[in-house]
């Protein structure tokens, strides 16, 4: 089905670089915003990479990310049917490996690693996602927000356990990649049946660490793709922007 995307990346009021980014069709960015529009005809993906590894490194990393994951939509390695959505894990383990062996051991600093969040659209109507570590996916359809992936947290671990997480950070990440995981785990799945006026957000965690999910709900549902856009990045700004902040809105469209 056709869709309406825009996607905009900023490095936040506290930190003095980006080390977030996505990618929208075949462009990375993240210093200009980047919008588009789909005619559902051929396959789309998109995603949002949260870098980490100190200084420069995190950049490097979500960058390297992006770029391995177009390389494999580029060699056709990603799923022809939405069935297949499982390859998406051995994908993104190979791109956890390749970028541990991308890291210079001699340096001394913190391994380099990236959360990853994305949604694959096969020219059939479904949607397959996929995400290692805490990037997010929501889904907006008749005016109820879905949250689609579960954070890799160690906090989102223990509630899940029903274990009270007390002052346990939101940030310490149990899978990733890169980052001095050993192996990822990968969450993916199927969406079916994409309906015209879903909205579908892909975030890093500098939105909904700043943002609680009914303003995401109220501004996602808010205008055009570009707009949502706009409004979001602009409230986690005004709410501090203590984190670079990525947001891609995809719009299904009536076609």
């Amino acid at each position: 089905m056709p869709l309406e995307i825009h996607a905009i990346s900023d490095a936040g009021h506290v930190r003095d670089h980006n080390e977030d980014m996505f990618l929208v069709g075949h462009h990375q960015g993240r210093e200009e915003p980047y919008g588009i529009v789909h005619d559902g005809a051929s396959p789309l993906l998109l995603a949002v990479a949260d870098g980490m590894g100190g200084h420069a490194r995190g950049e490097i990393a979500s960058r390297r990310v992006l770029e391995m994951l177009g390389e494999a939509r580029v060699q056709g390695l990603l799923p022809a049917r939405a069935a297949d959505h499982r390859n998406f894990a051995s994908i993104l383990t190979d791109i956890h490996d390749r970028l541990v062996g991308e890291q210079d051991p001699g340096t001394g600093s913190l391994p380099m690693g990236s959360t990853l969040v994305g949604a694959w659209f096969p020219p059939t109507g479904e949607m397959v996602r996929f995400h290692a570590g805490d990037s997010r996916l929501y889904r907006l359809r008749n005016a109820r927000l879905q949250q689609l992936t579960e954070d890799h947290t160690i906090r989102n671990q223990m509630l899940r356990s029903g274990a009270d997480p007390g002052n346990v950070s939101p940030h310490l990440i149990t899978s990733c990649l890169g980052g001095g995981v050993g192996q990822p785990t990968v969450d993916t799945a199927v969406e079916p049946s994409l309906q015209p006026g879903d909205r579908y957000l892909l975030c890093s965690d500098g939105l909904t660490d700043m943002v609680p999910d009914d303003k995401i709900k109220e501004l996602l549902a808010a205008g055009d793709s570009r707009l949502a856009a706009t409004a979001l990045v602009e409230a986690a700004l005004q709410a501090g922007g203590r984190d670079n902040v990525t947001v891609v809105v995809a719009v299904v469209t009536a076609g």
